[in-house]
């Protein structure tokens, strides 16, 4: 059984069909992407799985459990994070305060501490800034932050919206290798990111979305080598 399962999914706003029969899976440990321009579909789908949007029809299973008609924090309870794009921390919170607000699942006080330490194991420069607020932070330093405040919810699956945006590359670099480590520690990503080169460098498996459909999927590898690949999204 898929960990994820997305069967024929449709999704509207209004007359606008933002997402048209998009099926696809992904396996316990794996890494996948969803590569496409703007506009193709990709942050709706990502939305739609942790219920800040609604389906039309098909169905989305975790672990074969739907989740097409929970609420979104019944979906957090399943074990889905979710990093939307921008970050999205609290400004005026600090580090440690933004990271709590990950813990709600978590009842004990000390298993909230250990998990906070194992945050400030992957991301130190979040520990020197404990106590400084969120908004003053640098942008990888947020992404960080928004990273580690996902992982505070001790999720199975963690879906990543354009980690890369806004960021230098050097920072980028460390975000990704950052990312690579958290899924060798067993966590499932679901990874969407606009430059396509990282992304499937970085996947194992990837779909190819245009209009809200896919119309291309395979291995990185077969996509990193394909010429339509190639001239849409690589700069060949």
């Amino acid at each position: 059984m898929a960990m994820l399962e997305v069967n024929d999914l449709h999704v509207s706003y209004g007359a606008i069909k933002a997402v048209q029969g998009v099926s696809f899976k992904l396996d316990k440990g794996e890494i996948v992407a969803l590569i496409g321009s703007n506009g193709a579909g990709k942050s709706t789908i990502l939305r739609t799985i942790s219920g800040l949007e609604r389906a039309k029809s098909g169905s989305i299973l975790l672990e074969g459990t739907e989740l097409t008609k929970l609420k979104a924090h019944k979906i957090v309870e399943q074990g889905i994070a979710h990093v939307p794009e921008g970050r999205r921390v609290f400004p005026g919170l600090t580090v440690t305060e933004n990271l709590r607000m990950g813990a709600n699942l978590i009842k004990n006080k000390a298993e909230i501490s250990a998990e906070m330490e194992k945050i400030f194991d992957i991301f130190p420069r979040l520990k020197e800034r404990e106590k400084q607020q969120a908004g003053t932070l640098s942008g990888g330093e947020q992404q960080m932050l928004a990273l580690g405040r996902a992982l505070m919810t001790e999720g199975k699956l963690l879906m990543l919206d354009e980690p890369s945006m806004g960021l230098a590359p050097i920072i980028v670099e460390e975000i990704f290798e950052i990312i690579k480590k958290i899924n060798a520690e067993g966590t499932s990503i679901l990874l969407i990111e606009q430059n396509a080169f990282l992304a499937l460098n970085t996947a194992s498996h990837a779909y190819v979305l245009e209009t809200g459909k896919i119309t291309m999927q395979g291995s990185s590898q077969e996509l990193l080598n394909d010429e339509r690949v190639k001239a849409a999204y690589l700069g060949a």
